[in-house]
């Protein structure tokens, strides 16, 4: 697996977590307990839905293809790159 730094600096952070699934062949799929866990998170008063991008980074730390160090850097990143500050 390359470095962590490697995996960071080539494109957006979309276009890594993109790259890393297609390499090692993950695909974005839900499971009931992703089911559970939305239920349970919109009870607590909470609204958090993934996009496919997020599910995706989810489908690689379940596979263990990438570690969440990583993962969580490259997630921070994303939401970063998404919403950019109003400067």
């Amino acid at each position: 697996m390359p470095q962590a730094a490697e995996i960071m600096t080539h494109g957006t952070a979309e276009q890594v977590v993109r790259e890393l699934a297609s390499r090692h062949q993950i695909t974005a799929a839900r499971s009931e307990i992703d089911d559970w866990a939305d239920a349970v998170t919109r009870l607590a008063g909470d609204d958090v839905t993934l996009d496919d991008v997020e599910e995706l980074i989810v489908a690689l730390r379940r596979s263990g293809a990438v570690d969440g160090q990583t993962l969580t850097r490259l997630h921070s990143r994303y939401l970063d790159e998404r919403n950019p500050p109003n400067v």
